[in-house]
């Protein structure tokens, strides 16, 4: 989505006209967090309300982003209403046993087997202390089935509004973790600026729960250890009193903030979530709670008059690995990665007239790389397929909903996915530096090199490999076909939707080579594709595997990336 479009949207959230103020502050507020994720790096997304008022303001409010163990809020909030109805009783005691102490963050994992402890005090420290073995018994006592407990904390939530947040696990619970696509991409828990913010206004408003069960979550909540990033630099000496409750979420490159602020100059709800941050430091001076904390202060001299606030310089760090059931995938940052690029440092300009700036359109340099359970290096090198995602997507988006992770673990397939931003969220085709000679090349050295650091590997030695292109990735795929480098490892291509212009390109690779070509188009791009396939005779012919497409475009990955690995050789499996 391009700046202006997030402007206009944020503007849109204001209050109604009696309570709203100029344009131009809103504006100005939203130039600033543009400018501190910039600066600070990471993906942001950011809702704040002013609860006397109603003024709202917002970037990015809406997308769905990782919760970390800010998932304990709504798991809290459940408790309470079960509490009110008298279906849960706060003062049982719970017997700590050895299931129950598996290693994670808190203290509980360091107590003895048969200590007991009361459930509204492994509730409290589920929140102050973020202690995930509590959290383990909260949820263990909801409901009888892992199932049901989850269905229960969701279906309380769904009823308050919040239209996109979910829990989708225990905590450390990996026997019970799913394969879905939410799951692999959002961890234990997946929400939003808007819906976090919206619950912290229930809470406000004590219509959460009953009034007495929000008075006690607000004093669980104003116990809060963890004050580093919205708390941080909330100026504290400026008001006759300040009193914030909060919860804060943190796991891999994902660092999530949310509270509920009342003092004497303003009382406001705020939801900061930070995604794809770099820097994987865990301190306080973490880029991405440096940011969090940064926003909320921006946030609070826009609705307070406030101004200024203290800016730190830390360090980047390399690969972020995150488990789900069939293997891990990781992110990192690259100069070898598409961008960002010396043609869009200037943004660009669409031919329908939207205008993509730099940032946030060209200045991700992230790259994601899977690596399934079933993949092993082979004497020859490493497997590896480099998918180019398409037009208005991203590489996480990729992830969640293209299913290749399972696909890989399905089909056994013995190679890594590498998944490199290109053009964030743009109706761009450019290529960055996949469009320059040897980019392909540069960008697959680094990314083994980076492998065999991480000790996945033990040699940089490429082996066979597949480029994969939807949309508008077609032309880093021709790209990378025709002067990328590593042209004589290429055994596949698989294109979805992509065959936009450079046709002549995959038309002699199929050719003169003697690799597979496999294509799946929709009407879009129906004429394109009866083109090509009236060109091909002969040997190539055999060679070539067009598909017209049943389903919707975004669905074309997951409908077919399964079956064309299935079709692959046998090195290109791992039965083991």
């Amino acid at each position: 989505m391009n700046r202006i479009l997030l402007l206009f949207l944020a503007l849109l959230t204001a209050a109604p006209a009696a309570g709203r103020p100029a344009a131009g502050k809103q504006e100005k507020l939203i130039q600033e967090v543009l400018r501190l994720e910039a600066k600070y790096g990471g993906h942001l997304g950011f809702m704040a309300k002013n609860l006397k008022t109603g003024e709202t303001i917002g970037y990015n409010a809406a997308e769905r982003f990782p919760t970390a163990s800010v998932i304990k809020l709504p798991v809290l909030a459940t408790f309470f209403q079960l509490a009110d109805d008298k279906k849960i009783d706060p003062s049982e005691l719970l017997t700590l046993t050895r299931a129950d102490m598996k290693p994670g963050f808190g203290i509980l994992q360091h107590l003895a087997e048969g200590d007991r402890i009361t459930l509204l005090d492994a509730v409290k420290l589920m929140i102050t202390q973020s202690d995930n073995t509590a959290t383990n018994l909260v949820l263990d006592r909801l409901a009888p089935t892992h199932p049901e407990r989850l269905a229960l904390v969701n279906e309380f939530v769904a009823q308050k509004g919040l239209k996109n947040t979910r829990i989708l696990n225990r905590l450390f619970s990996f026997d019970t973790k799913q394969r879905t696509p939410e799951a692999i991409r959002y961890g234990v828990g997946v929400s939003t600026p808007e819906d976090m913010v919206a619950l912290l206004e229930a809470l406000y408003s004590k219509t959460l729960v009953s009034p007495s069960s929000c008075d006690a979550i607000m004093g669980i909540l104003k116990n809060q250890s963890y004050r580093e990033m919205i708390p941080r630099y909330l100026p504290e000496e400026e008001c006759q009193y300040l009193e914030i409750g909060n919860k804060t979420g943190s796991v891999n490159e994902t660092k999530v903030d949310v509270a509920l602020i009342l003092s004497d100059k303003i009382d406001l709800a705020l939801a900061v979530f930070v995604d794809k941050q770099p820097d994987h430091r865990g301190d306080i001076e973490n880029r991405g709670i440096l940011l969090g904390a940064m926003v909320a202060r921006a946030a609070w001299n826009h609705f307070t008059g406030s101004t200024g606030y203290q800016e730190r310089k830390v360090p980047l760090h390399n690969v972020d690995w995150n488990s789900y059931p069939d293997g891990r995938w990781g992110i990192y940052r690259s100069d070898a990665a598409p961008f960002p690029h010396r043609q869009r440092k200037k943004g660009f300009k669409a031919s329908d007239g939207t205008l993509y700036p730099y940032h946030p359109h060209y200045d991700d340099n992230s790259i994601v790389v899977v690596v399934p359970n079933t993949f092993q290096e082979t004497g020859d090198g490493t497997n590896v397929i480099v998918h180019f995602h398409g037009e208005m997507d991203d590489n996480m988006a990729t992830l969640e909903t293209g299913q290749m992770p399972q696909a890989l673990s399905e089909q056994k397939i013995n190679a890594i996915l590498v998944l490199p931003q290109g053009p964030y969220r743009a109706r761009d085709s450019f290529g960055g530096k996949m469009t320059d000679e040897g980019g392909l090349k540069r960008l697959i050295e680094d990314m083994l090199a980076t492998m065999k650091s991480e000790k996945i590997i033990k040699t940089d030695r490429l082996n066979k490999l597949i480029i994969s292109a939807q949309g508008f990735g077609y032309y880093a795929a021709a790209s990378a076909v025709k002067r990328g480098g590593e042209e004589s490892h290429i055994t596949s291509l698989f294109l979805w939707d992509a065959l936009y212009g450079n046709p002549e390109v995959f038309r002699n690779w199929l050719v003169k080579g003697n690799g597979m070509l496999h294509a799946a188009y929709t009407s879009n791009l129906g004429k394109e594709h009866v083109r090509f396939e009236q060109t091909i005779s002969g040997d190539a012919k055999k060679r070539l595997r067009f598909v017209a497409a049943t389903v919707d475009r975004g669905k074309l990955i997951p409908s077919y990336f399964q079956s064309w690995l299935k079709d692959l050789g046998p090195e290109w499996k791992n039965e083991r």
